[in-house]
C-alpha cells in the first residue's frame, strides 16, 4: 500500500491494482519477461488481481507466472464492462488501480481511484482513453509509474 499527497488534486492511497490482460499486459498471448520481473517490485507494495473474460484461455497460466491471483469472469445478465466493475468494487474502488484498454475496462478504469488505459501494440478505444486518469504507452511504464511516486504526483497535480 502506498499514499500519496498530490498537490491541488488530494491524498489517495493505493493498495490493489487490477489488471486487465488482453491488449493490456499481454499482446498477441505473450508476455515479456521484462514483464515478470517488475511484477515482482510491485507486489512489495500492492495487491495484485489480473481480471479477464480469458479469451486466450491461459488466465491462470499467467497468474501462476507472475505469482498473483487472478479473476475469471463469466457474466450472466451483465456485460463483461459491469462484471470487471463488481471485481472492482469488491476490492474497494476507492483504493484500487485499474488498468485495461478496452471497451470492457472503460468501466472500471472509470470508477476506480486511478484508472490507467495502456495503448500498446493492440491499441486502446477511446472509451477507455476518456474514461482514464493516465494514458501510458505499455505496460512497463505502468509499472514504473506506479512505483514512483514523484511521476504519480508530477504528473496528477494540477
Amino acid at each position: 500500500m502506498k499514499e500519496f499527497n498530490i498537490p491541488n488534486y488530494g491524498k489517495i492511497t493505493l493498495k490493489n491494482i487490477i489488471f486487465d490482460i488482453n491488449g493490456t499486459l499481454q499482446f498477441k498471448g505473450q508476455i515479456p519477461e521484462t514483464l515478470i520481473k517488475k511484477f515482482d517490485e510491485l507486489k512489495r507494495y500492492y495487491n495484485i488481481y489480473l481480471v479477464s473474460a480469458d479469451t486466450r484461455g491461459n488466465l491462470k497460466e499467467l497468474a501462476d507466472s507472475l505469482k498473483v491471483s487472478f479473476i475469471k469472469i463469466n457474466p450472466k445478465g451483465e456485460s463483461e464492462a459491469e462484471a470487471k466493475n463488481t471485481e472492482l468494487i469488491k476490492l474497494g474502488k476507492e483504493v484500487t488501480v485499474a488498468i485495461g484498454n478496452g471497451n470492457n475496462d472503460a468501466l472500471m478504469l472509470k470508477n476506480s481511484i486511478l484508472g490507467i488505459t495502456i495503448l500498446g501494440s493492440e491499441g486502446a478505444t477511446v472509451k477507455s482513453i476518456l474514461n482514464s486518469d493516465v494514458i501510458l504507452p505499455d505496460p512497463l511504464s505502468a509499472i514504473d509509474f506506479l512505483l514512483d511516486e514523484k511521476i504519480i504526483i508530477g504528473t496528477l497535480r494540477s
